[in-house]
C-alpha cells in the first residue's frame, strides 16, 4: 500500500515533492521542464494558471507519480502506468505480457516478492562477465600454487606426499566460472516458490471463508419469512428474491435487473417443474 496524502492541489502537490527530494529544487525541476525558473515560481505561488499538459505529465515522470496524483484526484502518489521502455522491458517479454502468453498474476507476486529481487541481483551478478573473470583469475593462481607446490624437490616421501595433498585441497576449492553461485541462486529462487505457494494457499482460505459466509447469508435470506424450513416451501420467485438481494445496489441498471428477475425466476421454475415431472 502507498503513502496516503492529504487533498492538495497540483501546485501543492509539486512544492511537496519538491521538499521531499532532497536533490531537487525550483530551478533544477525548471530546467528539466524545459521552462525558466520564473515560469515555474509564477505558476507554484498562483500567480499564473499556465502549466502545460505535457509539464504534468514530465513531473509525474520526474517524480515517479501519477498524474492523477499531481492533478489532485487521488491523495496515493503510486503509479499504475508506466511506459514499456521506462520498464526496461524487451520486445518480446512486452509481448509475451500483453498476448498472455505468461501468466500475469504470477508475474505480479515475483515482481512483488522481496526475495525475487534479490534474486534477480544475484543472476544479473552471475552473468557478469567481470565477475566471471574474477572467478577465472582466482583458478589461475590455484593452479599456479599447485604447480609450484608439486615442482618442489624434496627427498623426503613424506614431503612428497603432504605436497599432493595440499595440491588436491587447493584443486578442491577452484570454482567453475559458469557454475558460481549456482546453488545459492537455486536456494532463493525455491524460497520465492515457496512465497508463491504460501501466498496462494492464504487467499484460497480466504476465498473458502468468503464463499461459506455467502452460502450462509444465501441460506437465511432463503429462509427469510419462512416459518416451515423445508426447503421445497420455497418458490422460485423466493430464490430469486434471494439472490438479487445479495446484488451490491447500483450494480445494475433498473431494466437489467428486471430483465435478470425475470430470467433467474424461469429457470429456477423450469428447474423445480422438472424434478416434479414423473
Amino acid at each position: 500500500m502507498g503513502q496516503t496524502y492529504l487533498s492538495a492541489d497540483t501546485r501543492e502537490r509539486i512544492q511537496d515533492l519538491i521538499k521531499q527530494r532532497p536533490d531537487m529544487t525550483q530551478a533544477k525541476l525548471a530546467g528539466m521542464l524545459g521552462i525558466s525558473e520564473s515560469t515555474l515560481s509564477r505558476f507554484l505561488s498562483g500567480e499564473t494558471s499556465k502549466f502545460a499538459e505535457s509539464h504534468i505529465i514530465q513531473t509525474a515522470k520526474i517524480f515517479n507519480v501519477s498524474t492523477d496524483f499531481l492533478l489532485g484526484e487521488t491523495n496515493i502518489p503510486d503509479r499504475k502506468n508506466y511506459d514499456i521502455e521506462e520498464l526496461g522491458l524487451s520486445a518480446g517479454a512486452a509481448k509475451a505480457l500483453y498476448t498472455g502468453q505468461v501468466n500475469t498474476q504470477i508475474v505480479s507476486q515475483l515482481l512483488e516478492n522481496p526475495h525475487f529481487a534479490m534474486l534477480t541481483n544475484m543472476l544479473a551478478k552471475y552473468q557478469d562477465e567481470t565477475f566471471i573473470t574474477g572467478m577465472m583469475a582466482m583458478n589461475q593462481n590455484i593452479d599456479y600454487l599447485r604447480s609450484f607446490i608439486l615442482g618442489q624437490k624434496s627427498p623426503n616421501p613424506d614431503d612428497k606426499e603432504a605436497a599432493h595433498a595440499v595440491a588436491d585441497e587447493l584443486q578442491a576449492l577452484k570454482v567453475p566460472a559458469t557454475a558460481v553461485d549456482t546453488t545459492a541462486i537455486q536456494n532463493l529462487f525455491n524460497q520465492v516458490v515457496r512465497d508463491i505457494r504460501k501466498n496462494a494457499e492464504s487467499h484460497a482460505a480466504e476465498h473458502k471463508a468468503a464463499t461459506k459466509e455467502t452460502l450462509d447469508q444465501f441460506y437465511k435470506a432463503l429462509k427469510k419469512g419462512q416459518d416451515d424450513p423445508n426447503i421445497k416451501s420455497i418458490t422460485p420467485e423466493q430464490t430469486t428474491e434471494a439472490i438479487l438481494a445479495m446484488v451490491p445496489e447500483g450494480t445494475f441498471s433498473e431494466e437489467k435487473l428486471q430483465s435478470l428477475e425475470s430470467a433467474l425466476t424461469a429457470i429456477f421454475t423450469e428447474a423445480k417443474d422438472s424434478a416434479h415431472e414423473p
